[in-house]
């Protein structure tokens, strides 16, 4: 069977739905992509970007099976903005921590014991964005009003200080064990992009379904 590239901004043609889909963002395991609808011909997040927007998301092989580029549409600057299809889908994925389950009392204490904890490929993960919405899940499930962080530098979050600032927004609304962490682009929102805050695997499922496949 035929695997179809992916291409970034490029609009296909799949076999389970009439809708035009273009890629606004993709790795090895999802697909983010915009559709357009046809009562109006407006795509759903090209012409949202103030807004708060979920984007939607697929697994990036079955996309590739099941889907045929058909135009190429190159992101705008705008786009490209809210988009950002250059930062990581996921990141800081482990099971070595949970949430409401960490021994540290405070961040100095916690960054001392990194070392300990993690190797040095772990702890090189960044996300190279000074702003983000953070998103957290409830108790009952569900997400959360999101929470705007910074980075400390202005410039980039650190692995550290990341899962530490994630730490405190996810255990200010539930105070559930989670099964490990993790670290997931969801959309954009406030002109910044938003992530969830999850536990090793991803809501959605499509990392259980890869890890297995």
């Amino acid at each position: 069977m035929m695997t179809t590239k992916l291409e970034l901004g490029g609009i296909y043609k799949t076999e389970w739905d009439e809708r035009p889909f273009r890629l606004i963002g993709f790795d090895d395991i999802e697909v983010f992509y915009d559709c357009l609808w046809p009562h109006d011909n407006t795509w759903s997040f090209s012409g949202n970007l103030k807004k708060k927007c979920y984007i939607y998301r697929i697994s990036s092989n079955f996309f590739a099976i099941n889907s045929i580029l058909t135009d190429i549409l190159p992101l705008t600057e705008e786009e490209f903005k809210a988009f950002r299809p250059d930062l990581p889908l996921r990141l800081l994925r482990t099971k070595k921590l949970r949430w409401n389950n960490f021994d540290s009392a405070n961040y100095d204490e916690f960054l001392s014991l990194t070392d300990d904890i993690f190797d040095n490929n772990f702890l090189s993960q960044k996300l190279q964005v000074a702003k983000i919405v953070l998103l957290p899940y409830g108790n009952k499930g569900g997400l959360k009003k999101g929470s705007v962080i910074s980075a400390d530098n202005s410039v980039n979050f650190s692995c550290v200080e990341l899962i530490w600032k994630a730490k405190e927004v996810q255990e200010a609304v539930n105070s559930r064990i989670s099964d490990g962490i993790g670290i997931y682009r969801i959309g954009f929102e406030k002109g910044l992009p938003s992530y969830y805050i999850g536990g090793y695997y991803d809501t959605a499922g499509i990392i259980k379904r890869s890890e297995n496949s």
